[in-house]
C-alpha cells in the first residue's frame, strides 16, 4: 500500500505540482490575453500571479505594479470563475499599484480612469466602474451615461460583494464593509458601509 501511494505521488501528484506555476502563468494569464499582450496595451513591472483566470478586455490601457496576486484558490467560488479588467474605450486607463491582492470573481471596468494604489486588498465578487453604463434620461437610455473616475488609496481593504461607483475616492487605510455600494469621497482611516455607503467609524492606529 505504501509503495502504491509513493508511485501515485511520483507519477501523478509530483508532475501536477511541477506544472502548477506554469498553469497559473500561461493558462490563467498569457493565453487568454494574447491579443492584449501583443498589442502592448498592458504594462506590468512584474507578471502578476493569477490563481484564477484573468481576462484583459476593452480598448484602453492597463498598468500593473509588482507583487500583484489575482484570485485565491481557497477564497470561495474559485472554480469556473474569472477576473475581468476592462478599460472599455480607447483612452481609458486602469492603474493597479504594487502588492495589490484580490479574491475571486472581480470586475473592474473603466471608461476613463481607475486607480488602485499599493497594498490594497479586494474581496470576492467586487465590481468597480467609473461610469454609468446607460443614461438616466429615458430618451438617452441606449447611450453611455455620466463618466467619472475612481481613486482607491493605499492599504485599503475592500470587503466581499462591494460595488464602487463613479467619482468615488477612498482614503488610505480605510475599510469598505461587505455589501456596500460606494459613491463619493471618503477620508483616510475610516470604516464605511451600507447602501449608500456612509462612514461608520474612524480607525485609530
Amino acid at each position: 500500500m505504501v509503495k502504491l501511494l509513493k508511485m501515485m505521488y511520483l507519477f501523478v501528484l509530483k508532475p501536477i505540482r511541477f506544472f502548477s506555476p506554469y498553469k497559473k502563468r500561461y493558462f490563467n494569464f498569457v493565453f487568454p490575453n494574447l491579443f492584449f499582450l501583443i498589442t502592448k496595451r498592458i504594462n506590468y513591472k512584474e507578471r502578476p500571479i493569477c490563481n484564477q483566470k484573468v481576462y484583459l478586455t476593452g480598448g484602453g490601457q492597463i498598468k500593473i505594479g509588482k507583487g500583484c496576486i489575482f484570485g485565491y484558490k481557497i477564497g470561495g467560488f474559485h472554480k469556473g470563475g474569472s477576473i475581468e479588467i476592462q478599460p472599455r474605450y480607447k483612452g481609458a486607463i486602469i492603474k493597479i499599484g504594487n502588492n495589490v491582492a484580490t479574491n475571486n470573481n472581480i470586475f473592474i471596468c473603466s471608461a476613463n480612469h481607475i486607480e488602485i494604489n499599493d497594498n490594497t486588498r479586494i474581496g470576492q465578487n467586487v465590481t468597480i466602474m467609473d461610469f454609468e453604463a446607460h443614461g438616466i434620461d429615458p430618451r438617452k437610455r441606449n447611450k453611455v451615461g455620466e463618466i467619472g473616475e475612481i481613486i482607491i488609496g493605499e492599504n485599503v481593504w475592500i470587503g466581499n460583494n462591494v460595488i464602487i461607483l463613479k467619482n468615488s475616492s477612498i482614503g488610505q487605510n480605510s475599510i469598505i464593509a461587505a455589501g456596500a455600494v460606494v459613491s463619493g469621497v471618503f477620508p483616510d482611516n475610516v470604516i464605511i458601509g451600507g447602501v449608500p455607503a456612509k462612514i461608520i467609524k474612524t480607525i485609530h492606529g
